[in-house]
């Protein structure tokens, strides 16, 4: 359990034997990032096959409709590579709109994907909204694109190949639970070593205002990749613990959880002062023994909101999150980022791919 303190703990009871910061490279080749002319590019993931094909599946959607139209136009596209760290080449969409009465008919977000016994399975968020939608109409009443934010649920689509088709389902695969209020979004999936799915998800609790009582981060587990989900009602982290004199609209966000060595780690983005270390606003480790219970890493500190390019070009963003791990041989061997440029006025957004150290 998180302890109880009104100051950022600097040290762990775990054992705290992964430092992620050290398996990141000081520069990184321009090729890292995955871009698109015509669309902003953000979270990704990526399996890969026998035959040694990458496969990336990403969120974007109109450039024109500037970045706060994921939510109401995102869909997830499709690009592949002959190596983990890219470059990608774009394929097309793997899940696009449908109609706009469907759960997830006008935004798919967020995904998420595995592979279990021979199948793939990608799981994402998806949304719907007013019937004035048009895939290339922006929604520029607030109270009106705040519908789809709110209608925001988790679902999964089925395949034989990353290439598709994939099948799509009518309902959701996790809706809203009974402590939640909202929405649900943002999965990440994850096959544990008992080979149970252990999926984390986001939901905000009752309360006032656009928040509500503050978004939180929670596991759910089942036997089987297309559920049912057992939910379970302890969040990841409860900033509460730490600063009870404050309130947050957001306790931690984006977030990837993982196995290896023996324990369960997981990156979540640390935005909502006060933080939880000392480094401020930053890209923060996890690790739990159960993929329950969670404690801050002795070793905290992921990622700051800077690259350094290989031509000696140090680049600083608004945004550098979304992270996702592709693992191979259970090490993390690419950490995926979703990256919005401080010094771009025109918000194009784009992927980084992360070569890590062995």
């Amino acid at each position: 359990m998180l302890p109880v303190q009104k100051k950022p703990a600097k040290k762990s009871d775990l054992p705290g034997t992964l430092d992620f910061k050290k398996l990141i490279p000081d520069t990184l080749l321009k090729t890292s990032a995955f871009k698109l002319d015509s669309f902003m590019v953000w979270g990704a993931d990526m399996v890969r096959t026998k035959d040694g094909t990458c496969h990336l599946f990403f969120s974007h959607w109109p450039k024109h409709l500037g970045h706060r139209a994921w939510v109401t136009h995102s869909m997830i596209g499709y690009a592949t590579s002959g190596k983990p760290e890219g470059p990608y080449h774009y394929q097309g969409i793997a899940l696009g709109y449908r109609n706009q009465t469907d759960w997830d008919g006008t935004m798919t977000h967020n995904p998420s994907v595995i592979e279990f016994d021979s199948k793939y399975y990608l799981y994402y968020t998806g949304t719907h909204g007013p019937g004035n939608w048009g895939p290339d109409q922006s929604i520029d009443n607030e109270d009106e694109a705040w519908q789809y934010r709110m209608n925001q649920r988790v679902g999964v689509a089925v395949a034989s190949h990353p290439s598709g088709p994939w099948q799509r389902f009518d309902k959701p695969l996790l809706d809203v639970p009974d402590y939640g209020s909202g929405i649900v979004a943002t999965p990440c999936a994850m096959v544990s070593p008992e080979n149970k799915i252990y999926l984390y998800f986001k939901t905000q609790l009752p309360g006032d205002g656009k928040f509500g009582g503050g978004v939180f981060h929670y596991p759910s587990v089942s036997v089987s990749p297309l559920g049912p989900f057992k939910k379970f009602d302890k969040p990841l982290v409860n900033k509460n613990e730490i600063f009870p004199d404050n309130f947050f609209n957001f306790h931690v966000d984006d977030h990837e959880e993982w196995f290896q060595d023996g324990r369960f780690y997981a990156i979540v983005k640390d935005h909502d002062a006060p933080y939880l270390t000392e480094f401020g606003k930053i890209l923060h480790l996890l690790e739990s023994k159960d993929g329950m219970t969670w404690e801050r890493s002795a070793n905290p500190f992921v990622k700051d909101r800077k690259i350094i390019w290989d031509d000696g070009h140090i680049q600083y963003f608004e945004r550098l999150e979304m992270p996702k791990i592709y693992l191979e041989n259970g090490k993390p061997m690419v950490l995926f980022l979703s990256a919005l440029p401080d010094d771009d006025p025109k918000e194009h957004s784009f992927n980084i791919a992360i070569p890590l150290y062995e």
